[in-house]
């Protein structure tokens, strides 16, 4: 594969992809991106209307209306999938507050979500992989793995640990041609960042312009990421090319690390 061929509408012909949270934000701007380059794409997602609306939209193959807290149907959804080539894993934010503010139900739900979710999955689906020799496992996370931010504890915790799932799932199946990477957005224009911008200046005092100048403000770019150039990333790490890159996070945000 050339550097040309990388994001061909051939670059992911024959491949079976399986996206969630694909109704809308990334997940549906993921599915789009492998749709494009030729995948088969089944979305995963709670609202079966949205996930009927974008399985039209980017005419996905499929879907399965399903929460990824529900074990015993996820379970199900995976088994009717096991020849998913590509692997996109992606939820809902967890709930945003302090440390204090947050109960031991929402750290129990996101776990479920954020970890549990994944880990089941990887578990029903790296080894059969690993068995026809091509695999693409890619986490959407957060730039929270690297770097801590104020008010989203539970990310900040949570999504660190997907950085230990993918170390061990590469250790375990590179050799066999599956690679575990994680995407790691910075801020960036979907309904969550909306959702963050209102509670602060709820918070505040202030207005969602004034937050929304003060979030930008620290980033390079001066800007937001759109859902496309997290797609594209997601994109690349799904294609051969991607074959000897394992382990990895890529931080997505706009040099806000300088």
């Amino acid at each position: 594969m050339t550097a040309a061929d990388v994001f061909s509408p051939d670059a992911l012909k024959g491949r079976k992809a399986f996206v969630w949270g694909a109704s809308s934000g990334l997940g549906l701007a993921s599915a789009r991106q492998l749709a494009r380059m030729g995948a088969q794409v089944v979305l995963l997602a709670r609202s079966a209307d949205k996930l009927r609306r974008a399985a039209g939209e980017i005419g996905a193959a499929g879907y399965e209306a399903v929460d990824l807290a529900d074990e015993a149907a996820l379970a199900a959804a995976l088994e009717r999938h096991g020849d998913t080539d590509i692997l996109v894993t992606n939820c809902g934010g967890p709930p945003i507050g302090a440390f204090a503010e947050l109960s031991l139900e929402d750290w129990d739900g996101a776990y479920r979500q954020i970890i549990r979710a994944v880990v089941q999955a990887a578990q029903q689906l790296a080894p059969l992989m690993a068995g026809r020799g091509f695999g693409r496992i890619i986490m959407i996370a957060s730039r929270t793995v690297e770097r801590s931010l104020r008010g989203l504890a539970i990310s900040n915790a949570l999504r660190r640990a997907l950085v230990g799932v993918a170390e061990t799932l590469a250790d375990e199946y590179a050799a066999r041609n599956v690679t575990a990477n994680l995407v790691c957005p910075g801020f960036t224009n979907t309904a969550r960042m909306e959702q963050m911008l209102k509670l602060r200046a709820e918070r505040s005092g202030q207005t969602v312009e004034q937050v929304l100048e003060s979030f930008l403000a620290p980033i390079a770019a001066g800007r937001a990421a759109a859902p496309r150039e997290i797609a594209a990333a997601v994109g690349f790490l799904a294609t051969d090319a991607a074959g000897y890159m394992q382990a990895q996070c890529l931080i997505l945000d706009g040099g806000l690390a300088l």
